[in-house]
This record gives structure tokens, sequence and C-alpha cells, in this order.
């Protein structure tokens, strides 16, 4: 069985930048998120369309409204 992780250890764990990216405006970590829509196919039917954003405190109002 695996060992749990300490209080203490999951908040070093947390609050360390390894690794992550920091948006130098809002100063928060940008994160890659996954959006999916819908496309119209050559054959006149419906496809999902997977496309991939970057979202922060800076633009996280207007991609979860639809505006990317």
């Amino acid at each position: 069985m695996a060992k749990g992780k300490t209080f203490a250890a999951k908040l070093a764990h947390e609050i360390s930048t390894h690794g992550k990216v920091i948006c130098p405006v809002c100063n928060t970590e940008i994160k890659r998120v996954k959006l999916i829509t819908c496309k119209k196919s050559k054959a006149d039917s419906w496809a999902p369309n997977y496309l991939f954003k970057k979202i922060c405190k800076c633009n996280e109002q207007d991609i979860l409204s639809g505006k990317y």
C-alpha cells in the first residue's frame, strides 16, 4: 500500500513553481485546457473539434464564455 502524503508535503508541492508557467500580467499559473466544439464535416454531419488553449486569469472569462 502506498504511503500517504502529509499535509506539509502536499503544501510544498502546491506552492512550488517547478515546471509551471506563470503569466507575467496576472501572476497566475497558465494551464492548458481542451475545448470541444462542433464542426460540420464534408458529409454534412457533425463531428467534434478539439482545440487546446492556454488559460490564465487574463483570458479566463473570454474562453469560458465562448469568445475564443
